[in-house]
């Protein structure tokens, strides 16, 4: 997977586990948030949400 494939898998599943999306503002942060983040480390977030 390539890291903003892994950054759109997290952030899809967070969005899911909270049921809806709050705001395009906190979707945005989330977003820019994950893209800092390394491949690795974006792994390991999907893993515990798995």
């Amino acid at each position: 997977m390539t890291h903003k494939e892994l950054i759109d898998q997290v952030s899809e599943n967070l969005f899911k586990q909270s049921g809806k999306l709050e705001s395009r503002k906190s979707w945005l942060a989330i977003r820019n948030y994950l893209e800092q983040l390394d491949s690795e480390q974006l792994k390991s977030i999907l893993k515990d949400q798995g």
